[in-house]
């Protein structure tokens, strides 16, 4: 976990840095405490997932619901802070310190991928997916979960509203960081429902399709390989 990695820091890093230690406590309350129950949902069915990818792991909650299933699970996340979080709450997972859009493995290494609440965060969307492509298992699965924009026009509206001027600023208050724009932005400028599942397909997944959850304040994106 403590490797040097060449070329430009993913953006949004240095935030995770700054708050891997209160990570858990400020995504709860951000989500007003329903972060946990999504990532359960993200994970439902899977009974026997192989050798399992928590992409963007931060401290590794996705992986560990699945750990008593899998036959392996790997979390891989660039933030050596939330990676040393990470590995006091689960030793018995194996963390990597890497970039999402360049990662260290081989073709066709993992039978699942999960991506919980990190994908928008990544710089280039497309050439993630392409990445992730390249190291799922013919057959295999990709989950992924995001906060999203409900399509209602008035709960879309309502939710902006709720996003930027009232949860966002106390969560700046909470973290002690300037997390309000970064988070902002990557929710509205993410390609979500029908745009992002086009740019699945264009990645080569065979299949893509989404549920949203809530009336759409977050999305479960389920692409097969």
């Amino acid at each position: 976990m403590g490797i040097e990695l060449k070329g430009k820091q993913p953006v949004g890093v240095e935030i995770f840095d700054k708050i891997a230690h209160k990570y858990d406590s400020i995504s709860s309350f951000l989500s007003l405490g329903i972060i946990n129950r999504w990532q359960r949902k993200l994970v439902e069915g899977l009974e026997s997932p192989g050798k399992v990818l928590d992409l963007a792991c931060g401290t590794a909650e996705v992986g560990a619901l699945v750990k008593e299933k899998a036959e392996k699970v790997v979390g891989l996340d660039y933030s050596l802070s939330m990676l040393k979080v990470a590995k006091r709450k689960y030793p018995e997972i194996d963390f990597v310190r890497g970039d999402a859009l360049r990662t260290p493995f081989k073709d066709k290494s993992f039978d699942t991928v999960l991506v919980s609440l990190a994908l928008r965060h990544f710089e280039d969307v497309k050439g993630s997916l392409k990445e992730i492509r390249r190291i799922l298992k013919s057959g295999g699965e990709v989950r992924i979960l995001e906060v999203s924009i409900p399509k209602n026009p008035l709960l879309k509206s309502l939710f902006l509203f709720f996003l930027k001027r009232v949860m966002l600023p106390i969560g700046k208050l909470r973290s002690k960081e300037d997390i309000t724009r970064h988070l902002y932005e990557t929710i509205v400028n993410f390609p979500h429902y029908e745009p992002f599942l086009k740019e699945a397909l264009k990645a080569g997944f065979k299949k893509a399709t989404y549920t949203p959850l809530m009336a759409g304040v977050a999305t479960i994106y389920y692409l097969k390989g």
